[in-house]
């Protein structure tokens, strides 16, 4: 179990910390001269009945408020320390309102020092203790009357403590590795070590990780969990990772940092937040206010924009994007502390609802609808609201990693939904409106313009108001396989319907139709149907020009014309001729079509630009299988 001290400076935290383990956590030398704690200290021990605790003691000094935020982001258990002889203090309120804005709701208080003063103003001091904690999340924890100095209590705390550690629940280690990177530091013979608090899944032992936000990709060479070798690190434990990778520089890993599993994890400027302004704040947070964000071991300065009117009262709850000054690596839920642009006081403080928020349409009423109605539920729930609500679905990579789910995890939570190229997400309902919004605009457009070979791809898009773009050609294939819609030369439409041709151009199409479906994949090239009709060949090639425009034919290579069917027959040909491995070789495409060996070549090019193949050396290796034809 990880337990975090908090309380004012000066109040015996660290002194408490030696006389449960033994071990003196302030380990600068400036720290050592002063006689004040300025960063982060660990210490770990064993108790009688075999628990395992480790400590973090935080400064307690004002000044080093962002230290003392870098080290309590994912602790099991808070212990609260008040001295006897001066009770609550400013930075006692300030930590407990802290860690009551972090959703931290098991601890204790150690009431210190209480060899220094009588019994009556212990009891004084605990009753302030117990009021304080009144209305938080420690309400009736237990307080226990200590002395460092002379060891009264001590085993007592040190029980209690143990008790609780023998009823505390391991974490889910579900989702992806996350460590909150607070320290890093050079061991010889070892080299890069960082440590840190692991939020969420497991690595083990050569695992592969990423330094976030940079993205670099390292190897785990050594794992300590709570202070001890270990073969894996899982959520909830305090542990040092020994990493290695290429070009790695100690110098560009700094506290704030990440290590993940999750290579698609990227860092955001604008993120979404549910925050709670203190009651103790003297005026309400306004719109654009200038802030410091804390977020795990993270530390940035940047501005609150409020999302749901001008202002948040004190004591109130309510939307806010931050802005934040420099990237941050946040997952759904994650916990954010904000503090005045002075940095002197804490402002407030809430959980991650959407961590890649826009920039336009922030505060959009629908959109600020759908975010108020997430923090609170689980991640199957929240997938399925964003679903339900997002008309275009979501990009799947990016709401994977704002969920911190691996690619599994997602596809199992994203139920009644359609995966568009693996990079989009929609409901099936939200698919089929719009599928069936593409089909109006269609036959509007086809009613209205009879001789028109009908909408070009980004036409039909823009009509329906489908801004993304693979996903409105994953729509239109979808109805073309189910013979709703049909696409030829590059234009959409209904089936059956084909543009009008002019009188002259039908008697040409009358003398030239015969002619390509007698050699149905290996039509005769230009210059000869040219020389069979009679017919200048510029004019004949503007002519069938319009023919591929209106759907008529199709033109895959320079010199040749093809119908529609006999395109259809080359490509299911190529479906057909093609191994398990979905390749096949230009000498394979030639015999299995019979057409030789330069068309052969100019086909399978057509089809590299269509999408549906792609060349890899002497090979074509199928990219994109159409859906099949309706019978």
């Amino acid at each position: 179990m990880i337990i975090a001290t908090a309380g004012h400076v000066d109040h015996g935290k660290t002194s408490l910390v030696q006389a449960l383990t033994g071990i003196d956590t302030d380990r600068l030398r400036e720290e050592k001269a002063r006689g004040l704690t300025i960063d982060l200290g660990f210490a770990y021990t064993d108790t009688s009945t075999g628990e395992r605790l480790g400590f973090i003691d935080v400064p307690g000094h004002i000044k080093f408020i962002s230290n003392m935020l870098s080290g309590i982001g994912a602790i099991d258990f808070a212990l609260l320390v008040v001295a006897a002889d001066d009770g609550p203090m400013p930075q006692t309120r300030e930590h407990l309102a802290i860690l009551d804005l972090l959703g931290i709701h098991s601890g204790a208080v150690a009431l210190t020092k209480t060899d220094r003063v009588d019994e009556q103003r212990v009891s004084q001091v605990e009753a302030e203790i117990q009021q304080l904690l009144a209305t938080t999340g420690l309400h009736g924890a237990n307080i226990y009357p200590v002395s460092a100095i002379a060891g009264s209590g001590i085993d007592v705390l040190e029980s209690a403590l143990s008790d609780a550690a023998r009823e505390f629940t391991l974490r889910n280690p579900d989702g992806h590795f996350r460590l909150a990177i607070d320290r890093c530091f050079t061991v010889k013979g070892s080299g890069i070590v960082v440590t840190g608090s692991v939020f969420s899944g497991s690595v083990g032992m050569s695992d592969e990780l990423y330094l976030q936000p940079a993205g670099q990709p390292v190897r785990v060479r050594g794992i300590h969990a709570q202070n001890t070798p270990a073969d894996i690190a899982q959520a909830g434990d305090r542990a040092a990772i020994n990493i290695a990778g290429a070009n790695l520089d100690r110098e560009a890993i700094h506290r704030g940092n990440w290590l993940t599993s999750d290579a698609g994890a990227m860092g955001t400027r604008r993120f979404d937040v549910q925050m709670t302004v203190l009651e103790s704040e003297s005026r309400p947070l306004r719109h654009w206010t200038p802030v410091h964000i804390h977020t795990a071991a993270s530390h940035v300065t940047g501005r609150a924009a409020t999302l749901e009117g001008r202002s948040i009262a004190p004591g109130v709850s309510a939307l806010v994007q931050l802005v934040a000054s420099e990237p941050l690596v946040l997952c759904f839920n994650d916990k954010v502390i904000i503090r005045d642009q002075a940095a002197e006081r804490t402002v407030g403080g809430g959980i991650v609802v959407d961590p890649n928020s826009p920039q336009r349409g922030r505060a959009d009423p629908l959109r600020v609808s759908l975010l108020r109605g997430l923090p609170g539920k689980d991640k199957r729930s929240v997938l399925r609201d964003l679903l339900a609500h997002s008309k275009e679905g979501v990009a799947t990579r990016q709401w994977q990693s704002a969920l911190n789910l691996t690619a599994d995890e997602f596809e199992r939570m994203a139920i009644d939904a359609v995966s568009i190229s693996g990079k989009r997400m929609i409901s099936t309902g939200q698919f089929e409106a719009l599928s069936t919004r593409l089909l109006e605009k269609v036959t509007a457009y086809q009613q209205a313009n009879r001789s028109s070979p009908g909408l070009t791809l980004i036409q039909l898009a823009r009509a329906a108001a489908i801004s993304d773009r693979v996903l409105a050609d994953h729509l239109i294939d979808a109805l073309v396989s189910k013979g709703k819609l049909t696409k030829a030369g590059g234009k959409v439409t209904l089936p059956g319907q084909r543009g009008e041709l002019s009188e002259k151009e039908s008697v040409v199409w009358t003398q030239v139709e015969p002619l390509l479906r007698g050699q149905l994949t290996k039509p005769p090239v230009l210059h000869d149907i040219a020389d069979n009709l009679h017919i200048p060949i510029r004019e004949l090639e503007k002519t069938l020009g319009h023919c591929v425009q209106l759907g008529y034919l199709v033109r895959p290579v320079q010199n040749r014309f093809f119908l529609p069917e006999a395109m259809q027959e080359l490509l299911t040909i190529l479906m057909n001729t093609a191994d398990e491995r979905d390749q096949l070789s230009v000498r394979q495409y030639r015999d299995a079509t019979g057409i030789g060996r330069n068309l052969a070549i100019e086909i399978l090019e057509y089809f590299d630009r269509q999408g549906i193949t792609r060349r890899v050396g002497d090979t074509r290796s199928i990219i994109k299988r159409p859906a099949p034809r309706p019978v």
